[in-house]
C-alpha cells in the first residue's frame, strides 16, 4: 500500500488538519483506480422518515453505480419514497424492494436481501445513520486497495440526538482509531466481498448482534478486516425507552471537539 498520510494524525489533529490528509488518501487511492467493482447496498427499514433520509443521501453518492436491495420490514413505500427511488433509476442505479412480515428478525432481513444481490461487495447502510457523498466510494477504494475481505469506518463522528450535540472523536487506539487491521469497525458502514461474507453465513438469522455475526466469522474463516476513517459518517444515536438514562459520558469523554445540532462540512453531505 501507499503512504498513508493519516497514519501520523493522533488526538491533537486539528478537523481541518484531517480534512486535508483525507483528500491527499483518496487522491492516491483513485489514482490507481481503472474501474470499480459492483457494489449492492443492503437496508432494512421500519422508520418511513428515516428510510426518506437515507434515499436522499444515496441520491448523492459519488460512487459510479450500484444497486440497492431494500427490505422494508412491515412497512409501505410513501409517494416520496417512490420518487426518490425513480431519481436512483434515472443515475442508472436499481433498486430491488422486498417486503417482510413482522416476524421476520433483522439478520433473516439482511442475510436475505445479500442473497438475492449481485453485487461483487456487499455495503450494509443503516436507516438512522448519516452518511456523507463519497461514503461507498471510500469504502471501496480501501477495499481495492488493502484487499481486504471487509472494510468499515470508525466512530469518529457521534451525533448524540437527545442532546443535539455532534462529538468529534480522534485517538490512535480503540474505536476511534484509523487506517489499520481490526476485528471491528461500525456496522452500518460494512463493505464485504460478496464470497467472504457468503462463506460467512450472511448477518446470520439473529435480531441483534448481526454485524459482529458477519465480522467473526470472516476472520474465523481467515478473512482480514480494514478500518478506515470515519469522517464521511456520522454514527446516530436516538431517542430510546432508555434515552434519560442512558450514560453518554463514554462518546464525550475524551471528545476532541463537540458541535451543536449535526456537524455541517461537505464531507458530511447536506441530505439528511
Amino acid at each position: 500500500m501507499a503512504s498513508n498520510p493519516i497514519n501520523t494524525m493522533d488526538r491533537f489533529t486539528s478537523f481541518s488538519q484531517e480534512i486535508q490528509a483525507i483528500e491527499a488518501l483518496r487522491k492516491s487511492r483513485r489514482s490507481s483506480i481503472k474501474k470499480y467493482p459492483t457494489v449492492s447496498v443492503l437496508i432494512s427499514t421500519l422508520r418511513p422518515d428515516d428510510l426518506s433520509s437515507l434515499l436522499s443521501q444515496l441520491i448523492e453518492q459519488t460512487l459510479p453505480t450500484f444497486e440497492v436491495e431494500l427490505g422494508l420490514h412491515t412497512i409501505e413505500l410513501t409517494a416520496s419514497h417512490k420518487r426518490q427511488i425513480a431519481a436512483l433509476n434515472r443515475r442508472k442505479v436499481k433498486v430491488n424492494v422486498a417486503k417482510f412480515a413482522e416476524d421476520k428478525t433483522l439478520g433473516t432481513i439482511l442475510s436475505t436481501l445479500a442473497a438475492s444481490s449481485r453485487g461483487e461487495y456487499i455495503a450494509k447502510m443503516d436507516d438512522d445513520d448519516y452518511y456523507g457523498p463519497e461514503h461507498l466510494r471510500d469504502l471501496v477504494d480501501a477495499a481495492l486497495e488493502t484487499g481486504a475481505e471487509v472494510v468499515g469506518r470508525a466512530m469518529n463522528y457521534v451525533y448524540l440526538e437527545p442532546l443535539d450535540l455532534t462529538v468529534r472523536r480522534f485517538a490512535p487506539h480503540g474505536t476511534q482509531a484509523v487506517e489499520l487491521w481490526s476485528d471491528w469497525v461500525c456496522g452500518g458502514t460494512i463493505l464485504a466481498k460478496r464470497d467472504s461474507a457468503e462463506a460467512a453465513g450472511w448477518f446470520g438469522s439473529g435480531n441483534t448482534a448481526v454485524d459482529r455475526f458477519l465480522l467473526s466469522n470472516v476472520t474465523n474463516n481467515g478473512g482480514k478486516i480494514w478500518r478506515t476513517f470515519g469522517a464521511g459518517y456520522i454514527y446516530r444515536r436516538t431517542f430510546t425507552f432508555h434515552t434519560y438514562v442512558t450514560n453518554y459520558s463514554k462518546y464525550l469523554n475524551g471528545a476532541n471537539e463537540q458541535v451543536v445540532g449535526i456537524w455541517e462540512h461537505p464531507i458530511f453531505g447536506g441530505q439528511r
